[in-house]
């Protein structure tokens, strides 16, 4: 069998599956509690550090917090405080130490949650999930503990445990669009298509800016091999933000599987404006220029993406396929090789040929 009746290009779509712990980083904010009542000396330290931090002078906060806790040393609004300070500073590690002892004076639901929080970001993802159900345990509606808790699941593969996390976060606060989000995203990894549409565009009914919602549902449909309701969602993520090259890139790759090679072309081509490290954009371009036998141009950007990131295995498997059409099948074996080293599917069944 000649080389080129098994050529195959292949693409990447940048889809977006975001969850959790990345997609909801606006919902920390300072439970801040003014003690209009109290005149002490405490007190009123304590409302200067809340004034402060709201200004985002966060050390004079933590001063401020310091000398609070100084005159009272139980008093428990001042370490959580200091610690979401703390937080704000990405100083997680003594974060924790204040919401450990806001947790023993109060065992509230928010010192938990924070404290998850930190400790996902210092990687201890047992420890973080272990905070959100003490959080869970202190306030059953505490909507964003089950969030959370459900992202960090969605992350270990858990997709069941993360689905029933996003179920509990939803039964609590129906309009919670990143939820629904999150939850197809869960059921999109079980191949359960239709409920992830069906989350993703309750999602955007909540929440009409949310780009990476657009992508996603653009990226289901996709999967389910409806091109064109995929290019119109991809549309619409660049509606809400022009300036999107995934999405720019996803709906190029749309219309690649929809056999509409200069239109994908046209995408690729904006992306990389957008973006001209975005390797991904570059080898699918290339793809598309093979499909409309621009040989040249098809190794030209393959050479680029290369160029940007050496371990991406696909453009070695696009640029041996142009390779092969140009008769340099040496360049093409080596190519192949390249790409089924660095773990590129179908890459052997041309090293085969080569032997």
């Amino acid at each position: 069998m000649p080389i080129n009746q098994l050529r195959k290009v292949f693409l990447f779509c940048a889809t977006l599956f975001i969850t959790g712990v990345l997609s909801a980083q606006a919902d920390s904010v300072v439970q801040a509690k003014i003690l209009g009542s109290d005149s002490t000396d405490a007190a009123r330290l304590y409302n200067s550090g809340v004034q402060k931090f709201s200004q985002k002078q966060y050390q004079a906060a933590i001063e401020d917090f310091n000398k609070a806790i100084e005159l009272k040393p139980g008093f428990e609004l001042a370490f959580f405080n200091r610690g979401m300070t703390r937080f704000a500073m990405e100083d997680y590690a003594n974060a924790i130490i204040d919401f450990d002892s806001s947790i023993v004076l109060n065992n509230n639901a928010e010192s938990h949650f924070t404290r998850g929080r930190a400790n996902y970001f210092l990687g201890n993802k047992d420890m973080a999930i272990e905070d959100y159900s003490n959080a869970v345990d202190a306030d059953k509606s505490h909507a964003q503990s089950f969030y959370y808790r459900g992202g960090v699941k969605f992350e270990s593969a858990d997709y069941e445990g993360a689905i029933k996390d996003f179920d509990a976060a939803i039964a609590i606060k129906s309009d919670y669009a990143y939820a629904f989000n999150d939850r197809a995203s869960a059921k999109r990894q079980l191949n359960d298509l239709d409920g992830a549409i069906k989350d993703y565009q309750k999602a955007v009914l909540l929440d009409k800016q949310m780009t990476f919602t657009y992508n996603n549902l653009g990226s289901a449909k996709r999967k389910k091999g409806d091109f064109k309701g995929a290019i119109q969602e991809y549309t619409k993520a660049i509606m809400v933000d022009d300036k999107s090259y995934i999405a720019y890139n996803n709906r190029g790759s749309a219309k690649y599987d929809d056999g509409d090679y200069k239109g994908a072309i046209e995408d690729f081509t904006k992306a990389i404006e957008l973006n001209d490290k975005y390797a991904y954009a570059l080898n699918n371009r290339a793809a598309a220029k093979f499909k409309l036998d621009d040989l040249n141009g098809c190794i030209e950007d393959c050479n680029k993406a290369i160029a940007l990131d050496a371990n991406y295995a696909y453009p070695y498997l696009n640029r041996g396929n142009a390779k092969e059409m140009l008769r340099d099948e040496r360049g093409a074996c080596e190519d192949w090789k390249k790409a089924a080293n660095l773990g590129a599917e179908g890459a052997n069944a041309f090293i085969g040929i080569c032997e």
